[in-house]
């Protein structure tokens, strides 16, 4: 008498599970990442220092967007330093007009939901991203960064849109620090 270890159906649906496990691992280990060279870069600057941001394609992904690397180095130099990188599902222009001097030692970068601001004339940088600052943040109750508006004394206000409804008042928020922190108003 001839004895089966495993049931056929039995079988059939480990080897659909094993399958099934080889595949998702290929999608886990093949992650997007970002192209070696740039699509667009800018850089804008002072008699101090400057800031350059660099767009990036984002290969391996299901759909193209783009990572915008921010970097600053003083006026002589090359020696370019990360201030921060974002992830963008799409591949907006560069926003050029988000990079901003207030004096040879202050300046600020915004896009989308994050914002950095130096103060020594870029040697050191603080990032505020919302997502993981704002400790309730909602892309439908917030949206994200339209403008900031930063003072000499470090007063400010950072105005938000919302990307599901433009008509939509979100609340703003403000800083009284050059926007190392916001809270809302």
């Amino acid at each position: 008498m001839e004895t089966n270890l495993i049931h056929p159906r039995l079988a059939v649906l480990v080897i659909m599970i094993a399958a099934a496990l080889a595949a998702s691992n290929c999608v886990i280990l093949k992650r997007p990442y970002r192209s070696a060279t740039p699509f667009e870069t800018w850089i804008g600057e002072n008699k101090t220092f400057r800031v350059r941001v660099s767009a990036y394609e984002e290969k391996e992904a299901p759909v193209t967007g783009a990572y915008y690397l921010f970097e600053s180095t003083s006026a002589n130099s090359t020696n370019w330093h990360e201030i921060m990188t974002l992830r963008h599902d799409d591949q907006p222009a560069i926003p050029k007009n988000q990079i901003r001097f207030l004096n040879d030692r202050i300046g600020y970068v915004f896009m989308e939901w994050m914002y950095a601001v130096t103060t020594d004339g870029g040697n050191t940088w603080s990032v505020w991203n919302a997502i993981k600052d704002v400790p309730d943040w909602q892309w439908s109750k917030y949206g994200v960064i339209s403008d900031v508006r930063i003072e000499p004394d470090g007063t400010g206000k950072m105005v938000l849109k919302s990307l599901s409804d433009p008509a939509r008042k979100v609340p703003d928020f403000r800083t009284n620090d050059f926007g190392r922190h916001w809270r809302v108003e």
